[in-house]
């Protein structure tokens, strides 16, 4: 009986799938989770500008006022979310941005930036007493501060720290100053070894010429620019004391340089009218 009663029910089912009813209406639900689900599909491609990119711009070396003239910048969020501090760079412009200059990406990112801050950071200045010239010239760039003029003076510490100084005044370890400061030394030079020869510094550039003292245990004095020379192209054109072949002077004193541009004045020729011993000397310092 129940099995006859489950089979009238089937046969019942089955007709009802086949009435006109059922078939329209099964094709109305089809043809709206068709339109309904186009339609999340466009919104979701709208919210999230699928397939659509565009170009980050390069904002380093920007201030923040001049970043409206770009016409691209309009697709971006521009977050400024920190600062640090770089000599090189002008103070207030953009120094680092995320995403980089060239990344291709959807508009309305965010570009983080980071400014160039207006003053330094400030270190405390370390002890340098007691270490020797290469140590404290390596802890003062470890601290961001800078090695300035080295005087030496005769004393048992040789090569030692004695001193040092900011601003021609001693500084105490522990005080704050800011970085890129300039520190000066006063380092100990061995009593025995009181006189030094002076050496050839025709022609050297600056660096060379403050390596070569310092080789010697001599400070630089005075320093002359001819013809608008640079520091960093220009060469010693005079030296004084003047070089002479053999001769001995105190060790720790100044030698004052005269510079000129290599570009408006002819070394070679001018080291050429140079005496052959001084010639020799010269290869020698090299």
């Amino acid at each position: 009986m129940v099995g006859k009663v489950w089979q009238k029910a089937g046969m019942n089912f089955f007709q009802f799938l086949q009435t006109k009813v059922f078939l329209r209406n099964f094709a109305a639900s089809v043809i709206i989770t068709v339109i309904l689900a186009a339609l999340v599909l466009w919104m979701l491609k709208g919210y999230t500008h699928h397939g659509e990119s565009v170009t980050v711009p390069s904002l380093l070396g920007m201030m923040p006022n001049q970043l409206n003239q770009l016409e691209t910048i309009d697709y971006f969020d521009v977050i400024i979310v920190d600062s640090v501090y770089d000599a090189r760079l002008p103070k207030g412009s953009v120094a680092i941005q995320d995403p980089l200059p060239g990344a291709n990406v959807k508009k309305n990112r965010k570009i983080y930036l980071t400014l160039v801050s207006t003053l330094p950071e400030k270190v405390a200045m370390p002890n340098l007493i007691d270490l020797t010239l290469r140590q404290a010239k390596a802890t003062l760039e470890t601290y961001g501060l800078r090695l300035g003029e080295v005087k030496y003076v005769p004393d048992i510490a040789q090569n030692a720290v004695l001193g040092q100084n900011y601003q021609g005044h001693p500084i105490p370890a522990g005080q704050v100053i800011l970085k890129g400061s300039t520190i000066e030394l006063r380092v100990g030079q061995s009593v025995g070894s009181g006189r030094v020869l002076i050496p050839f510094l025709l022609g050297k550039s600056r660096e060379e010429a403050l390596k070569l003292l310092g080789d010697r245990y001599l400070t630089l004095g005075d320093e002359t620019y001819e013809d608008d020379a640079s520091p960093e192209t220009a060469r010693v054109y005079s030296q004084s004391p003047s070089f002479v072949k053999g001769m001995l002077i105190n060790a720790g004193q100044t030698v004052s340089l005269v510079f000129r541009d290599p570009d408006n004045f002819d070394f070679d020729e001018y080291l050429n009218l140079m005496v052959v011993d001084t010639l020799d000397l010269r290869m020698e310092d090299q």
